[in-house]
C-alpha cells in the first residue's frame, strides 16, 4: 500500500475524528439560542422526540417568532424553559449573554416554534437528549449528535476523494467547502449543517462516480449518494430543488453506456427506489404541512418594485457571500474582512481556473450550479419580497454551491495541455499546503470573535487586545478553556490529515504498487500501452488507468454487457 492514508476505514476514522473535534468545539462554546434559530429546532426536536403523532404531525398554525411576529408554525408540547429565545442579546453586540437564562426545564406546556411544520427525520436523532435533559448537559448531547452526523458525512466524501482523485486536489479541495460557518451550524442544532454535509457528499462521491468511467469499486459511491439525496430530499423545503439542479449537473450531457452500466448492478436499483420514496414522502409533507405557505407581515405587503427588488438581491451578494464563510450568532458577528477576501480568493481562483481550462461540458456544469444556487434563490426572493421581506441566507445555498470547487478541483488535475498536466504532484502539493496555511486558522479565528462577542461584547471598533476568549460576564458552564482546546486539537489533526493527502501519480483507487505496464505492437508495428488488469479478492478484473491517457477496453462492472465509451 502506497499510503496508509488510502485505507478506507483508517482515513475514514481520521479524517471523522478531525471533523468531529472541530464541529464539538463549538458545542461547548456557545449560549442557547445563539446559533442561528437553535431555539426553534430545539423546541420541534425535544416534540418529536415525545413520539406523539400529534406532536410529530402537529397542526400548521400562524405562531409569534421571537420578536412576536406572526409567522407559520406548529405547537409542541415540551418543557417550558426551553421557550428561551436570546432576544436580550441577539443582534445587540455589544451585549454579553449573562443576560440569557438559558436553557431550562418546567412543566409541559404548548410552546410555539417557526420549525414546527419541518419533516421530523433530524429531529428524531437529535431530539431525546433535549427531550429527557431540558438543560446545558442535554443541549450539549444534542450538539455532538449534530456534529457526529456532519463529521461522518464529510469523513465519508473525504475518502470518495481520497481514494480516486488523480493527484489528491479535489480531496484537498474538502478544506474549501468546510467552512467555519458549516462548523457553527454543525456545533447547534439546525438541520440546515446536515443539509450542506449531505450536498459535500453527494458531489464527493456523485463527481468521480459518475464523471469517469464506471469502475465497480466505487459501489460504495452509489450507497454514499443515495443517502445524501434521501437528506436533502427530507431536511428542508429546498432540498430536492439542490438534489434536481446538482443530479443534473452531474449527468447532463448523457453517457447513456456508462449508466446503463451503473443500472445494472442491483445496488443502484434499491438507492433509486429509495431516493424516489424518499421524494413522494418529502413532497407530501411539504404539501400537507404547507411549509410554503407564509403569513402576510403585519401592516400588509411592502411595494418593492420588480427592479428594485433585483438590484437588491443583486447588492446583498456580498452578505451572502460571506455568510456561507462564516458569520457568527444571529447574523451578527463578522470577521474582518482581510478573512473573508481570503476564502473568496482562494475559492474563486480554483473556480476560474476550471473555467477556464476545462471543456465546454464542464462550464456547461457550471451554467447548471448557476441558475440553481443563484437564479432560482433570486427568482424566489424576487417574486416574494413584498410579503415577507429579504430573508435569503448563503447558507441555504450552500448544499448546491458547494459542489462548485469540488468539481473544478477534480476537473482541473485531470486536464493536461501539451500531455502536461496543469496541476500535477507538485503544484498539488504547494496548493494544498496554501489552503492548510491560509484558511484552517480561519476556523479558530471565527470562533475567537464568536465567544468573546457572547463572553463580554463586541464593538465594532475593537482592538486585538479585546479579543480574550477567556474574559468576560458569561461564560459556558462547562467553562471556556474546553472549546478552544478542542478546537486547537481539531484543528491541529485537520491540518496533518490534509497534508498528508498523497500527491504522486497514481492509479485512481490503487490499493497496491502494480508492475510495469505490457506492451504489445500496434497494428502500424510500433508498441503500444496496455492498461494492466488484475483480479480483486472476488475474482473479478480490475482496470487501473495509467499516465493521462486514459483506455477502458473492458468493462469492469460485473453483469454488465459491452464497454463503456472513453473519455
Amino acid at each position: 500500500m502506497r499510503s496508509g492514508l488510502r485505507s478506507g476505514p483508517r482515513a475514514w476514522l481520521l479524517s471523522f475524528l478531525a471533523f468531529f473535534l472541530t464541529f464539538g468545539a463549538w458545542c461547548f462554546a456557545a449560549p442557547y439560542d445563539a446559533p442561528p434559530d437553535e431555539v426553534q429546532h430545539s423546541i420541534r426536536a425535544a416534540g418529536v422526540a415525545s413520539f406523539d403523532p400529534g406532536q410529530i404531525f402537529a397542526r400548521p398554525a400562524v405562531v409569534p417568532d421571537a420578536f412576536g411576529n406572526p409567522g407559520m408554525g406548529a405547537y409542541q408540547r415540551v418543557p417550558a424553559g426551553m421557550d428561551e429565545h436570546a432576544v436580550c442579546f441577539g443582534n445587540h453586540q455589544k451585549q454579553p449573554a449573562n443576560c440569557s437564562p438559558g436553557i431550562q426545564g418546567g412543566p409541559i406546556e404548548e410552546v410555539s416554534t417557526s420549525a414546527g411544520r419541518y419533516n421530523p427525520l433530524y429531529y428524531f436523532v437529535v431530539g431525546p437528549p433535549l427531550r429527557w435533559f431540558p438543560n446545558w448537559g442535554g443541549l450539549v448531547a444534542a450538539r455532538l449528535i449534530s456534529s457526529a452526523i456532519c463529521a461522518a458525512l464529510l469523513a465519508s466524501a473525504f475518502v470518495c476523494l481520497l481514494r480516486w482523485s488523480r493527484f489528491g486536489l479535489a480531496a484537498a479541495t474538502m478544506l474549501t467547502v468546510t467552512t467555519p460557518m458549516l462548523a457553527h451550524l454543525a456545533g447547534g442544532i439546525n438541520p440546515n449543517s446536515v443539509e450542506i454535509s449531505a450536498g459535500i457528499a453527494l458531489f464527493a462521491a456523485g463527481i468521480p462516480l459518475l464523471l469517469d468511467p464506471p469502475d465497480f469499486r466505487k459501489r460504495g459511491h452509489i450507497t454514499l449518494m443515495g443517502i445524501s439525496a434521501v437528506l436533502l430530499l427530507s431536511l428542508r423545503s429546498a432540498g430536492p430543488a439542490w438534489l434536481a439542479f446538482g443530479l443534473f449537473a452531474l449527468l447532463v450531457p448523457l453517457r447513456w453506456k456508462w449508466l446503463k452500466e451503473w443500472f445494472s448492478l442491483t445496488r443502484t436499483k434499491w438507492w433509486i427506489v429509495g431516493v424516489v420514496v424518499a421524494g413522494l414522502a418529502s413532497v407530501a409533507w411539504i404539501i400537507g404541512m404547507k411549509t410554503g405557505e407564509l403569513v402576510v407581515p403585519p401592516g400588509g405587503p411592502d411595494d418593492i418594485k420588480v427592479g428594485e427588488a433585483i438590484a437588491m438581491y443583486a447588492d446583498d451578494w456580498w452578505l451572502y457571500v460571506i455568510g456561507m464563510i462564516g458569520v457568527a450568532g444571529w447574523f451578527d458577528t463578522f470577521l474582518w474582512t482581510p478573512f473573508y477576501l481570503l476564502w473568496i480568493s482562494v475559492v474563486c481562483g480554483l473556480i476560474a481556473l476550471g473555467a477556464i481550462f476545462t471543456d465546454w461540458a464542464t462550464r456547461w456544469r457550471y451554467a447548471v450550479f448557476f441558475v440553481g444556487g443563484v437564479v432560482l434563490p433570486g427568482y424566489l426572493q424576487v417574486s416574494q419580497v413584498n410579503l415577507v421581506g429579504f430573508i435569503t441566507l448563503g447558507r441555504y445555498m450552500m448544499p448546491l454551491l458547494c459542489g462548485l470547487p469540488l468539481l473544478a478541483a477534480w476537473m482541473l488535475e485531470r486536464e493536461n495541455r501539451g500531455q502536461k498536466e496543469l496541476f500535477d504532484a507538485r503544484r498539488t502539493r504547494t496548493l494544498t499546503r496554501a489552503y492548510v496555511v491560509l484558511l484552517v486558522p480561519i476556523h479558530l479565528v471565527m470562533l475567537v470573535f464568536a465567544m468573546v462577542r457572547w463572553q463580554r461584547g463586541l464593538s465594532p471598533n475593537a482592538g486585538i487586545g479585546w479579543f480574550n476568549p477567556l474574559a468576560g460576564q458569561w461564560h459556558p458552564p462547562t467553562g471556556s478553556v474546553l472549546p478552544l482546546l478542542l478546537m486547537v486539537a481539531g484543528l491541529v489533526w485537520t491540518g496533518w490529515l490534509f497534508l498528508k493527502v498523497p500527491h504522486e501519480e497514481w492509479a485512481p483507487g490503487e490499493v497496491e504498487p502494480a508492475a510495469e505496464p505490457a506492451k504489445r505492437p500496434d497494428p502500424a508495428g510500433g508498441p503500444a500501452h496496455v492498461p494492466q488488469q488484475r483480479a480483486d479478492g472476488d475474482g473479478s478484473p480490475i482496470l487501473r488507468q495509467s499516465g493521462v491517457n486514459m483506455e477502458w477496453p473492458a468493462s469492469p462492472l460485473p453483469e454488465a454487457d459491452g464497454a463503456p465509451s472513453s473519455r
